[in-house]
């Protein structure tokens, strides 16, 4: 991501003047891990295959792609966000 940023001249604060609130997302894939990251902006889970009930991600790929789109970079000084 830190390559990504520099290509696209974006800093810390956000690229372009986008910050994405007020954005809501969806994302269906592997589940979500309650990372820090994503402080309290989980708002919905639903498990389509084990119908469990509380976030988890037993692959990662699904925690992995939230991050990329909604992480705050908390966990690395605000470095990936």
């Amino acid at each position: 991501m830190n390559q990504v940023k520099a290509k696209l001249g974006c800093d810390a604060k956000g690229c372009m003047g986008y910050t994405g609130r007020g954005v809501g997302v969806a994302i269906l894939d592997t589940g979500i891990f309650l990372h820090r990251d994503f402080d309290n902006r989980i708002l919905a889970f639903e498990d389509m295959t084990s119908r469990r009930k509380t976030p988890y991600d037993d692959n990662g790929h699904g925690t992995h792609i939230a991050g990329i789109i909604g992480g705050n970079g908390l966990s690395s000084g605000g470095f990936y966000t």
